[in-house]
């Protein structure tokens, strides 16, 4: 609690006039007032009409008593009481008739009237008073009505109400009515007392009296009235090095910062420094030190600006022209606090500590001045602690409750006992089980006073940290630094090693296992699981979604310690979930989950709940939060919770884990049972899943291949999928063809290893076949062939389509080849952004794209060769990149073009799979047009698909700016580092889109000829191929990172046309090819003139070989029946 106190030195030279008190109307004696009574605003109130006359009398202090932090409040022997009437008006009140009137200005004067009260209701003063232009006004005229605008209780204690009062120039108040009960009295049905004390004018709007440790002159949820100024962090340097602590003010906007979680460290005696970090000017900054610890700040000064003796003040920038150095200053603006020296008789123990950002105003609470308040001036008000310490501090041990049932030792393995250590050092210790025993948690406890009360006047003197037994490696722990912050005492609690109970009380439930839903609206579908170094989303899909319960604790989800794991779930709702979501991990292995969290709601050390989007007001990152935020409850719009990790250094091995989706319950069990009455888990369409993450050093990942033509294989509901698929994970895919005149209705899976090899090597089977028929193109790929590496094939059936392959590139030569140059050649160097770094020399082009592993690599690194210069200045290049095009090799006009493809996001990024006029036949870019049959950049999740032309772009490239007549472009949703297929199809009159077979975008041909004869459709003459990887320039992708990796990996590309007859049409200086085979026993002998693709399969539709072929190849196979494009043969 604080009462205020003005300085009175004889010699203060200070000007601390606008702090100047009146006369205090006491009621010890009759001055200052004239009469006192009653008053009623309400005319005809029988108060104001004579019937009732009222009761008011000076009476005893009927409240006398100390508070503990500041001593006596009010110890005036007498108080004004008066009966709070029935019978009068809402506005009713005591009168207090002045001796001296107040004129009243513009500039506001403060009331202040200390007030103790048994009723709620708000409270209002009333100033009766005349104008001196209006000589016949009466003084009884009621002048100005003002609200209180301090906390007044009604708890039995005296409150300080504060009215601001102002007016017209010539007002002058002759009286002053208080009315302590402002609410409606239809409903009244008796009397009570009111006690007034101790009537003051002044030019202060602070209240004199404020209960609590520490207090502030407003509440502590105050926000700034603006948005320009706030503090970004407070420092102290002193023996301990350069100390500092964040504040969130910019987001959070709050006046108060409570920051005593945390703490600076320093010495008794030692000279310190201190800093705030603000964005903002003409502010000063304060800092104060409850040096005795009685939860209040003494801030005396001296004549001179210099703190008083005893003064808590230690250190400020501006105060009244004076900083506490006693230096004088020309202005207040500067923030710039002097050092000061930590007084040296101070114990051990941690202290108060506040920094204050204010203007000109040395009050600990904040400025309270109309003018120059805290709050509208964009202060701030913040609170920590001082650690002040010695060279050492004790370590003891404590004594469990269960008892001792095993010894702790010192790390030679020395027998433990109570003695002295360094501050701030890692202490290590180890733990020795009592036969039967095992260590089941440790309890430290750390900090001063820790056989006292952890809050000395709210400031926290100690912490208890529960160590999972788990954190303590072959039973050794080693403790923080940051906990041997003071004295240290340990208690390590043993359990037996046959607690635990049964397997059925484990894990339990509020509910049986067989618990429906009991609405139909809502559903579980499935949840997934990524983390930064395995992106493949570790999938659990519900298969019976209609009861609560949910057991797939056969299913593993592989994870490594210390790793931010995202959480994905798939929940069907009709708008949005509006339910919460729970993760808990049993880290101990009890058969239990903690639910315990930090003071800001962030997962306690002993916590199992490791992430939660809605409890007691928080999240899992420590946001405040509402239940019915976006974030708490809505989350079906992102899909997504509060990321989280495992504890680093957790062993390896196995961990029940559980999500839950419950309505504000972080109850593990569910919300249901006895006494709950309301939003039951059941009710509200919630779940509860149980499974397992598989702690392991390395995620277990192997390769996936895909293996089709005329069609491809993409993750379900058209999405992606990705290089690597997560071992035992099941994986869910789709089948699509071409158009609907391709059809497969089966895949063939191959799993184990070496899957090109012999199945069985020296009697061991390397792989095996599994076929897994597709239901409406759909499949589900078990988890146990998910044992190793994995191919999917898809055989095609062409029933009767009338697109047939006309050219295709699998990029299935040697690694480390080059891309073919009979369809492909490199992209030279000029000024556009995706060219403006195209490797010229060899060197240059080996390093920025080759084959591999039947991938086309394209890369863009830093450039470390001289000879890669700029084609116009020659100057060096800062980055090289890969592109390749098929200009005046493969060119044609129509068609169905695909491409497999995966690109890497980060800032920069610049890949595309595109087309380009073989000649300009209708002008320059980009009069004769460009095809983008996929774009993608920075580190966005989307691909663009765009067209180009004189009559879509802007004025700015020549065009005319019709790019919404009709839309040039389109987007689609794409997880970056998955593959995708992206397509488009090209007719004389359309351009149509495509990713993983699903159309996504078209353009169409305008039918009007006015626009046809502006260039509205330049897409009827031949176009090429590029495949390229690119980074932006700071236009619409971001400048590149010059040390990243940037890469694009293209798995194919095709192109298909429409038969005529017997010839492909519109491919363009393709040669014919003429292919002979020979089939001998166990061989079949390929020939062909020029290089041609020759695809061999086997009766299941499997491919056994695929390969561009020139000149004589022997492909080994097994003796059976097989096609060689499409022609069967019969090998012997």
């Amino acid at each position: 609690m604080k009462v205020k106190h003005y300085i009175a030195l004889a010699a203060l030279t200070l000007p601390l006039a606008a702090n100047a008190q009146s006369n205090v109307i006491d009621f010890e004696s009759q001055t200052g007032y004239k009469s006192v009574g009653v008053f009623d605003t309400w005319e005809n109130s029988p108060f104001r009409t004579g019937v009732l006359k009222g009761n008011v009398k000076v009476v005893n202090n009927p409240n006398k008593a100390n508070d503990d932090i500041i001593g006596q409040i009010n110890p005036s022997e007498k108080v004004l009481a008066f009966q709070r009437s029935r019978f009068g008006s809402n506005t009713f009140g005591v009168r207090v008739e002045l001796t001296e009137p107040i004129a009243l200005s513009q500039t506001a004067k403060y009331v202040h009237v200390m007030m103790l009260k048994p009723k709620a209701g708000r409270v209002m003063c009333f100033a009766l008073g005349s104008r001196a232009d209006r000589p016949w006004q009466s003084k009884e005229v009621v002048q100005v009505e003002a609200s209180c605008i301090s906390i007044v209780k009604t708890d039995g204690k005296w409150y300080d109400a504060v009215f601001a009062l102002t007016g017209a120039e010539g007002v002058n108040v002759h009286s002053l009515v208080f009315a302590p009960e402002v609410e409606s009295q239809h409903n009244a049905t008796s009397d009570y007392a009111v006690y007034i004390d101790n009537i003051q004018v002044d030019n202060s709007s602070t209240s004199r009296i404020i209960y609590g440790c520490y207090p502030v002159n407003y509440e502590k949820t105050q926000k700034l009235n603006r948005t320009d100024r706030y503090a970004t962090g407070i420092m102290l340097k002193s023996a301990d090095g350069d100390q500092s602590l964040s504040v969130s003010q910019q987001s959070d906007r709050l006046l108060f910062q409570d920051l005593l979680a945390k703490s600076f460290k320093a010495k008794a005696g030692e000279k310190v420094s201190v800093n705030t970090g603000y964005k903002g000017t003409w502010m000063s900054a304060y800092v104060y030190l409850d040096r005795d610890n009685n939860g209040k700040f003494n801030f005396d000064i001296k004549e001179d600006g210099t703190p008083a003796e005893n003064s808590d003040l230690m250190s400020y920038s501006h105060y009244k022209n004076k900083n506490s150095a006693g230096a004088t200053l020309k202005d207040g603006n500067t923030r710039t606090l002097p050092e000061f020296t930590i007084p040296a008789d101070l114990k051990p123990g941690f202290y108060r500590l506040r920094y204050k950002i204010d203007w000109d105003e040395i009050d600990p609470a904040g400025n309270t001045t109309e003018s120059n308040n805290i709050v509208g001036n964009g202060g701030a008000i913040i609170d920590t602690r001082l650690n002040i310490h010695g060279d050492e501090v004790t370590i003891s041990r404590g004594q469990s409750a269960s008892g001792t049932n095993g010894e702790m030792q010192k790390a030679d393995g020395t027998a433990f006992s109570e003695h002295k250590i360094k501050f701030g050092e890692a202490y290590k210790v180890k733990f020795v089980p009592s036969p039967g025993f095992k260590l089941g948690n440790i309890v430290i406890r750390h900090g001063y006073n820790l056989d006292k009360d952890s809050l000395v006047n709210e400031t926290p003197q100690y912490v208890d940290v529960v160590v999972p037994a788990y954190m303590a490696k072959d039973n050794t722990y080693t403790i923080p630094a940051e906990y041997i912050d003071g004295d240290v005492r340990i208690t390590p609690n043993f359990i037996s090693t046959e607690s635990g109970g049964t397997e059925d009380d484990k894990y339990g439930l509020n509910f049986p296992k067989d618990l429906a839903i009991t609405r139909t609206d809502r559903a579980l579908n499935s949840v997934a699981f990524s983390t930064v170094s395995n992106s493949n989303k570790q999938k659990i899909t519900i298969t019976n979604p209609s009861t609560v319960y949910q057991d797939y604790t056969s299913r593993k989800i592989y994870v490594k310690s210390d790793e931010a794991i995202t959480t994905d779930i798939s929940y069907k709702a009709q708008y949005a979930p509006y339910m919460h979501v729970y993760l808990y991990v049993d880290l101990n292995g009890d058969g239990t989950f903690s639910t315990d969290v930090n003071a800001d709601g962030t997962p306690a050390i002993s916590g199992e709940m490791l992430s939660y989007t809605y409890a007691n007001g928080k999240n899992s990152k420590g946001q405040s939060v509402k239940s019915d935020d976006a974030s708490a409850c809505r989350w079906g719009e992102t899909n997504s919770i509060p990321q989280f990790s495992l504890p680093a250094g957790l062993p390896i091995g196995k961990y029940r884990a559980r999500l839950k989706i419950d309505w504000d319950s972080n109850d593990p069990k569910g919300h249901y049972g006895e006494g709950v009455t309301s939003n039951l888990i059941n009710d509200n369409g919630g779940y509860i899943l149980d499974f397992d993450f598989d702690v392991v050093d390395e995620i277990p990942t192997n390769k996936l291949e895909i293996n089709t033509t005329n069609g491809s294989i993409v993750g379900a509901n058209n999405a992606g999928l990705p290089e690597t698929v997560t071992l035992e994970s099941p994986l869910t895919i789709m089948a699509y063809g071409l158009d609907e005149n391709y059809v497969a209705n089966e895949i063939t899976v191959r799993h184990g290893e070496n899957l090109d090899g012999e199945q069985v090597v020296n009697g061991k089977t390397m792989w095996q076949e599994t076929t897994i028929e597709l239901t409406n193109g759909t499949a589900t790929i078990p988890g146990e062939l998910i044992d190793g590496d994995v191919r999917l094939t898809a055989n095609f059936v062409d029933m009767g389509s009338e697109y047939k392959l006309a050219f295709g590139d699998e990029f299935n030569t040697a690694d480390n080849s080059q891309p073919d140059s009979k369809y492909w050649s490199r992209s030279g160097w000029a000024h556009p952004t995706w060219k403006r770094y195209t490797a010229q020399t060899t060197e240059g082009q080996l390093k920025t794209g080759w084959i591999e592993d039947g991938k086309l690599v394209l890369r863009c690194v830093k450039n470390e060769f001289a000879d890669e210069k700029r084609g116009d200045n020659g100057s060096k290049l800062e980055m090289i990149s890969g592109a390749v095009e098929s200009a005046d090799k493969i060119t044609f006009t129509y068609g169905k073009v695909e491409g497999r493809l995966k690109t890497t996001a980060h800032s920069g990024n610049f890949p595309a799979f595109w087309m380009m006029p073989n000649k300009s036949t209708y002008g320059g870019w980009p009069d004769s047009g460009e095809i983008d049959i996929f774009e993608q950049i920075n580190n966005e999740n989307t691909s663009y698909h765009t067209i180009h032309s004189h009559w879509a772009n802007g004025k700015s490239d020549g065009g005319l700016g019709q790019s919404g007549n009709p839309q040039k472009g389109g987007t689609s949703a794409t997880t970056t580092g998955d593959y995708h297929v992206y397509g488009l199809e090209w007719t004389e009159n359309m351009l149509t889109w495509f990713v993983n077979g699903k159309k996504v975008f078209s353009y169409a041909k305008s039918t009007n000829q006015d626009d046809l004869d502006k260039k509205q459709w330049p897409f009827d003459k031949p176009f090429y191929l590029i495949l390229n990887q690119s980074v932006g320039n700071g236009g619409w992708a971001a400048n590149p990172d010059l040390n990243f990796t940037y890469e694009t990996k293209f798995d194919w590309v095709r192109v298909y046309q429409k038969a005529d007859g017997d010839l492909i049409t519109g491919v363009n200086n393709v040669k014919e090819t003429t292919l002979d085979y020979y089939v001998t026993p166990g061989q079949i002998r390929l020939v062909a003139p020029y290089e041609t693709l020759v695809r061999i399969v086997d009766l299941q539709g499997r491919n056994v070989f695929v390969q561009q072929v020139q000149g004589n190849k022997n492909v080994q196979l097994p003796s059976g029946i097989y096609l060689v494009n499409g022609n069967k043969v019969i090998v012997p």
